[in-house]
């Protein structure tokens, strides 16, 4: 499965580059406000010279995103991809250690999703990767490792912070989070290596800005579905994400379910569908997170719930094939975009993964993986 990620990755480099920059117009709104950091210029506002759209991710990332900016774009661009690909295979690969076969299946069934996201220089499967890795090394007891990767996801999108809900469940809860918040701090400063103190307060008053503005969008999440088929009044968009919210962490109440590898596996594939159905402005490249959450969910613990395979078939159709050729165009503009249909399966499949979380305590020896088999017999 390496030889084909990395193929692909090649492939879809290769295919954006020659149809020329409107193809890969998402890399340079990575790439190109590097040189506007370098040069203190507010990082929010629209350059249509560099890029069309405007940027909306972190002064932090834009640091980073340096090494990539000074590289013609052809080798920028697909080393860019291998990051990302990189970053959520091997990640997938120790989801399930000392298991090839199960390994391989999985990185099958997300294939198509993280490939949407390739296609579109989206940063979405380093996000879902970094999400992952927050987790392996939590499992690991590797604090400082987790907390930098939780860091990375964070400046990455905001939400990426989400992840953060597990490290309730890990001994030395307060050691942990102190890593994660020493590891915010120090990327938080980090542009400081490039400016003055007065283009850092002004910069990151523009991200807050920008990020204020672009939670007024709806697009393929639950706010969406609920605004398209029902007539949702947004000025309760905020309720809906609380309650939400409420939902997620609820089941973190039950102490003695945290010493349970199963429930930490399975509140890892909520949190990562959760993101994106409670995150307004999601995309289609965004869902290879939930997809994530979703097949690790089905991997392990398909055998628990009759729904299982009615939700594979939902998400298979209505989630990760609706971004592909196989839907016609115009089904997906009538239909899919109108009624955000992509967000339906990722929605009941939430709903279904945090009602075993929320009965956990009642029928937790029902939820044992194979993977956490393979554990006890080890």
């Amino acid at each position: 499965m390496g030889i084909l990620y990395a193929l692909l990755t090649v492939l879809i480099s290769a295919q954006h580059f020659l149809k020329g920059p409107d193809s890969y117009n998402n890399y340079y709104i990575f790439v190109k406000p590097f040189f506007n950091l370098l040069a203190e210029k507010n990082l929010y506002l629209e350059y249509p010279e560099q890029y069309q759209d405007t940027y909306k991710y972190s002064p932090t990332f834009a640091l980073f995103m340096g090494p990539l900016a000074v590289l013609p774009d052809w080798l920028g661009l697909f080393l860019w991809n291998a990051v990302n690909t990189a970053v959520f295979y091997f990640a997938s690969l120790r989801l399930f250690p000392a298991a090839p076969r199960r390994q391989a299946l999985f990185l099958v069934l997300v294939l198509i999703d993280s490939l949407t996201a390739l296609h579109n220089a989206q940063a979405n499967c380093l996000l879902a990767g970094l999400m992952v890795w927050t987790y392996i090394h939590l499992e690991n007891r590797r604090a400082a490792w987790a907390g930098l990767c939780l860091a990375l996801a964070a400046f990455i999108k905001v939400y990426g912070v989400g992840v953060g809900l597990l490290f309730l469940f890990y001994p030395g809860f307060w050691r942990n989070a102190l890593w994660a918040a020493f590891w915010l701090l120090v990327l938080a400063l980090a542009p400081l290596l490039v400016l003055s103190w007065p283009a850092f307060l002004m910069i990151y008053q523009g991200w807050y800005d920008i990020v204020r503005a672009s939670a007024t969008g709806i697009q393929l999440s639950l706010l969406g579905v609920l605004q398209s088929w029902f007539g949702f009044p947004l000025q309760y968009k905020g309720l809906v994400q609380a309650l939400g919210l409420a939902v997620l962490v609820l089941p973190a109440l039950y102490r003695r379910a945290w010493a349970e590898a199963d429930f930490r596996r399975i509140y890892l594939a909520s949190i990562l569908i959760f993101v994106v159905i409670f995150n307004q402005m999601a995309e289609s490249p965004t869902f290879i997170i939930a997809v994530t959450g979703f097949m690790l969910w089905f991997m392990d613990y398909r055998h628990t719930t009759p729904l299982a395979w009615p939700l594979f078939g939902l998400v298979l159709v209505f989630t990760t094939l609706s971004a592909t050729d196989l839907t016609p165009h115009s089904i997906r503009e009538a239909y899919f975009d109108v009624y955000k249909l992509k967000a339906v399966p990722m929605i009941l499949a939430w709903l279904v993964i945090q009602s075993q979380l929320l009965t956990y305590l009642q029928r937790g020896h029902t939820y044992r993986s194979p993977q956490a088999r393979l554990q006890e017999q080890a």
